[in-house]
């Protein structure tokens, strides 16, 4: 089965990454070059991957192709108050709808971070802190669990996804009176709960997946336009997958799905 092993970041430097991902996040360095930092909760994950690049540093805007990660937990509230008692600014979570009990945070270089409990609202798994593996509130309950991409065409995402990579369609989770409808892919074959893609039943058990899913925003207005982040501004810089079994991974790079999906 493929899975999504690295998302990609180009950034003008490392600075205060290490203390985020690694101490405060608990997330391991698996890699350490002069241009080039990872980070990830367990090997068999996807990671991050930051490389140095000549650029300016990030800013997000509201119609960026690429939007955010997303981190899964099995207790949200207890992972939030643990980063207020060490001094993140994160607002408390709360219960998006029948999607998912969340909240965010920003990385030092500016990038969002969607935290996203495995469970809704009431839904949370009582942690026990004394069988904790690492010992870190985060690090031992937590997955690197999306890459959130924002799309207009719906028809060239589909079948870029679908029938170029072979990724399967998990969920839709129509969100219309905001004027959009998210989209999820992985590549597993499990049987859904619920066959119906629309499913409410399905939503918890994917926010338990023990892997990666491609999140598409789907942007229903005609008049929506996208853009990219300037090649020389820091930024989201593609992602790469690869097969359990050859361990062979794949690369693909932002400028390709820029072109695909004809965003300037």
């Amino acid at each position: 089965m493929k899975r999504i092993t690295g998302t990609y970041f180009r950034v003008p430097d490392f600075t205060g990454l290490a203390a985020f991902y690694a101490d405060l996040l608990g997330m391991k360095i698996i890699e350490e070059k002069p241009d080039c930092i990872a980070f990830s909760f367990d090997k068999s994950q996807n990671s991050l991957v930051f490389q140095k690049a000549d650029v300016t540093d990030y800013c997000a805007g509201p119609n960026d192709f690429y939007w955010k990660v997303g981190i899964t937990l099995q207790n949200l509230d207890e992972a939030v108050n643990y980063l207020q008692k060490n001094g993140q600014s994160i607002n408390d979570p709360y219960q998006f709808r029948d999607i998912g009990y969340m909240t965010k945070i920003t990385d030092p270089k500016g990038f969002s971070i969607e935290l996203l409990q495995q469970g809704f609202e009431g839904n949370e798994r009582v942690l026990d802190h004394n069988s904790l593996a690492s010992g870190h509130v985060i690090a031992d309950q937590a997955t690197l669990a999306h890459i959130t991409l924002r799309v207009s065409d719906l028809v060239t995402a589909r079948h870029y996804f679908e029938g170029e990579l072979g990724m399967r369609l998990m969920s839709i989770q129509s969100v219309n009176d905001r004027g959009f409808c998210l989209y999820f892919y992985s590549w597993n074959g499990e049987a859904l709960p619920d066959p119906d893609l629309t499913a409410v039943a399905n939503r918890e058990w994917l926010w338990q997946r023990p892997y990666s899913l491609i999140e598409l925003q789907h942007w229903e207005g005609l008049a929506t336009q996208l853009s990219k982040t300037p090649v020389n501004q820091a930024g989201f810089d593609g992602f790469s997958f690869g097969d359990e079994a050859t361990c062979v991974a794949n690369r693909v790079s932002l400028p390709e799905i820029l072109e695909i999906f004809m965003i300037s």
